[in-house]
């Protein structure tokens, strides 16, 4: 026969088994995001605010076609974090410091193809038209290199939350 103590300890183990079985699984808790995606999800908001959802969408899966709406966007979103000037396009040095710098990209890559893209698509021109197509064709330069393959998942895990 059991003892009174056996039966206690018996007891508790199985409520305790109960306990464990009945309390529900723990809610995962959002990551945090860094003040550096943070700063590229406000400046993604602020400047898609005229866009219309399907618009918004196709610039979200990374499509960036040749269109008024795209270049604009384009402009506003970079030169709001100040990683677009008009005089000299897009800062390169900045860009890589921006975007977590070595850890994240790899340097001796990423500054000659932005800097390379700014050389390439720069226009002599003026007006503002000129310099948001500047903005854009730069864009698309170095969306080509492999700078351009590191940002669209960047910015698809600062979209999705993961960055």
């Amino acid at each position: 026969m059991m003892r009174r103590s056996q039966i206690g300890l018996l007891s508790r183990l199985l409520l305790l088994l109960l306990v464990v079985e009945m309390t529900p699984p723990a809610i995962p808790v959002p990551m945090r995001s860094s003040p550096q995606s943070l700063a590229l999800l406000r400046a993604r908001d602020q400047c898609g605010r005229e866009l219309t959802a399907a618009q918004r969408l196709q610039l979200d899966r990374m499509h960036f076609e040749d269109a008024a709406h795209v270049r604009h966007y384009l402009h506003c979103f970079w030169s709001r974090l100040q990683l677009w000037l008009d005089e000299t396009g897009f800062q390169a040095q900045r860009i890589v410091q921006s975007f977590g710098g070595e850890r994240r990209l790899n340097v001796e890559q990423a500054l000659p193809a932005i800097n390379g893209c700014n050389a390439k698509t720069s226009s002599r021109g003026s007006g503002a038209q000129t310099v948001v197509d500047w903005c854009f064709r730069a864009f698309v330069c170095v969306l080509a290199t492999p700078v351009g393959e590191w940002y669209k998942r960047h910015m698809s895990d600062v979209i999705n939350g993961n960055a």
